[in-house]
């Protein structure tokens, strides 16, 4: 938790600067220090004189709102260049608090390592970040990469729901899918031979995934099982569902994987859209 503080020090921070400005006016009840000046004088045609007399007539929630516009302008400025989750941390927070960084502080850039993949799939196809920064020598591209592999089972004509699982980094076993999910027709798309666990930016994989999709019929659910790096799930993403009213998928889920013993993804689901 302590970590996780540290990493949001920023944040937070500005979140403190806001809430002392507005209640600054209250706690100083900041009118009644131009109580004299606001019975003996009249504003001037000047916007820089009638402005700050009718702001102080109005009372301390008129200064109060002033004080906060101010700050929240000062730093969404601050904001532009920062790039939140910069902290060796496990940075499961909630949707909201990321909305809130991004749409209200003004964050523009998110870093996704470390984010859980069911998130990043929601902030990219969200579009609640401008950018997602990452370091393409961090994920580098196969030279001769082979083709992707691609398996199907329980294809019944009924698609209207559709297990999409995407092996990456891990390779994912069918013990490792929720039991009451395993029945449904299933789309495995592999660049995984099991002999590597390395991070690797992968057009094909993308591609493969992305043209998978939209093969599909109109579906109603898709369920995503996923190990893909941070690199490669911001352009499935992109690519795959993204697709404003041009998509073929009613709603998307993604299931998120354990993080110790069997690595089995939880039953609970999390909406995407």
């Amino acid at each position: 938790m302590i970590k996780k503080l540290k990493a949001n020090s920023v944040q937070i921070i500005e979140v403190m600067i806001m809430l002392i400005a507005f209640l600054l006016p209250y706690i100083l009840n900041i009118p009644s220090w131009f109580g004299d000046y606001l019975r003996d004088h009249k504003p001037e045609p000047e916007i820089g004189s009638f402005l700050p007399y009718y702001i102080l007539r109005a009372g301390n929630t008129a200064i109060a709102l002033g004080l906060l516009f101010a700050a929240l302008i000062a730093i969404r400025s601050y904001n532009k260049e920062l790039v939140m989750n910069n902290y060796n941390v496990y940075h499961d927070y909630p949707y909201g608090w990321y909305w809130f960084c991004a749409k209200v502080l003004g964050i523009k850039k998110c870093n996704l390592i470390l984010v859980p993949i069911y998130m990043q799939f929601k902030l990219v196809i969200g579009n609640v970040f401008q950018d997602y920064p990452l370091d393409e020598a961090e994920f580098p591209v196969i030279e001769a990469e082979p083709d992707c592999t691609i398996e199907k089972k329980n294809m019944i004509a009924d698609l209207s729901e559709v297990n999409l699982v995407l092996e990456d980094t891990y390779v994912i076993k069918a013990k490792q899918i929720p039991f009451r999910k395993k029945s449904l027709p299933t789309i495995k798309i592999s660049r995984n031979d099991g002999n590597s666990h390395t991070r690797h930016f992968s057009p094909k994989f993308v591609n493969a995934v992305t043209e998978e999709i939209r093969r599909l019929p109109e579906v109603n659910i898709i369920n995503i099982y996923a190990t893909t790096n941070p690199m490669n799930t911001v352009r499935i993403s992109r690519s795959a569902f993204r697709m404003a009213d041009r998509g073929n998928v009613e709603h998307v889920f993604v299931y998120q994987q354990k993080r110790s013993g069997a690595r089995k993804f939880d039953g609970k689901r999390y909406k995407i859209y």
